[in-house]
């Protein structure tokens, strides 16, 4: 089994290659987990203001994030499995695609957050035009 410079074994090298030579996937993952621990901080936050806090929720909300994460995970695989040489039929970078999901499902869910606390915003023309398309799928 051969060594990296760096010490790590191939295969782990190959799995992790896609992160560290784009920087555009290392922005796509950030961006992930920033919004998740926005999505975090403003549901606890609307929780409270609203008096409908529930660890039950809140447990069910972090499975949620875990899920994600999982997901993430599975597309660090595919990738790396595909770099590593094995034919999977597509050749596409699936973590960044996973993590754009990602990102459009927690932008979703803050606006949700943020009209529930400001209902001035969801009243508001822009989270009409969002309800309207989000409708119109």
């Amino acid at each position: 089994m051969g060594i990296d410079q760096m010490g790590a074994p191939f295969f782990i090298d190959v799995f992790m290659a896609p992160i560290r030579e784009s920087s555009v996937t290392q922005v796509a993952i950030m961006a992930v987990f920033l919004l998740m621990a926005l999505d975090i901080v403003f549901g606890v936050i609307n929780a409270l203001m609203q008096r409908d806090f529930s660890s039950e929720r809140m447990r069910e909300g972090i499975g949620h994030k875990c899920a994600s994460l999982g997901f993430m995970i599975v597309g660090v695989i595919i990738d790396g499995t595909i770099i590593g040489g094995v034919d999977l039929g597509f050749s596409a970078p699936v973590l960044t695609t996973i993590c754009v999901y990602l990102c459009i499902m927690e932008i979703g869910s803050l606006l949700e957050i943020f009209a529930n606390m400001n209902p001035d915003l969801g009243n508001s023309p822009v989270f009409k035009l969002l309800r309207e398309t989000k409708h119109n799928k």
